[in-house]
């Protein structure tokens, strides 16, 4: 009993080594709460969560995708360059594509779809060894068209959101994040703020996020949870 107790107490101890040696060390965040960042996966570095993946084509170049959407006939996918990336200072653009085939969700006959483009731009500034800043803009684009009894329909739509965010390295594996931001089209604000928590390979986020947008009688307040593994191919 007693060479168990020895044996379990270090492996114990070893787990616990293993499981904090890297935490953010040399990997940036790619999102702060509910914005991206400036910053993209290292290259072959991989991203695998319950929907979003992926993958470091170079250190200034990701794509990704969000399986779980393809469930609800959403086939997205996305692409972010850092395109100026010094060690204080990172400039990083994207961009977002979706087509939604709505017809094939709700079994009509009719043929409907949705497009959706969305352009970014963020900069990433380091002020400190434990604050960094986020601010950048992004802009919507959605059109609509459909086959409805012979008639050909199209409608579009477009927005653009401006936010910023701060994250706060609490340790080398625990960042306190907070965002905010307004879309100026629909006139809505949101706020919030939450915890990430990193090791070797596992990435845990919650927290909370407030919207209030316009022509609702009041705000009201979603969680915010994440979990998924990043790692080198």
């Amino acid at each position: 009993m007693k060479r168990l107790s020895i044996v379990l107490i270090v492996l114990a101890l070893l787990s616990t080594a293993a499981f904090a040696k890297v935490g953010f060390q040399g990997r940036p965040i790619t999102n702060n709460l509910m914005i991206p960042t400036a910053n993209t996966l290292n290259e072959s570095e991989i991203l695998i969560g319950i929907g979003p993946i992926g993958y470091g084509i170079s250190d200034n170049i990701q794509v990704g995708t969000n399986i779980l959407l393809f469930l609800f006939q959403d086939y997205n996918f996305n692409i972010k360059l850092s395109l100026i990336n010094s060690k204080k200072f990172v400039f990083g653009a994207g961009l977002r594509v979706d087509y939604f085939n709505l017809s094939a969700l709700t079994g009509d006959e009719d043929k409907m779809g949705f497009t959706f483009l969305s352009p970014f731009a963020v900069i990433t500034t380091r002020l400190n060894k434990k604050l960094a800043f986020h601010i950048g803009g992004q802009y919507s684009y959605i059109t609509g068209e459909g086959d409805i009894e012979d008639a050909k329909v199209t409608s579009s739509l477009s927005g653009t959101r401006i936010f910023a965010g701060l994250e706060h390295s609490m340790s080398y594996k625990t960042k306190f994040l907070i965002d905010g931001g307004y879309d100026i089209e629909f006139e809505g604000l949101f706020v919030g703020s939450g915890l990430l928590m990193g090791w070797e390979k596992f990435r845990l986020k919650f927290g909370v996020t407030y919207y209030n947008p316009k022509g609702a009688n009041s705000g009201f307040a979603l969680p915010n949870i994440g979990l998924w593994w990043r790692f080198k191919a």
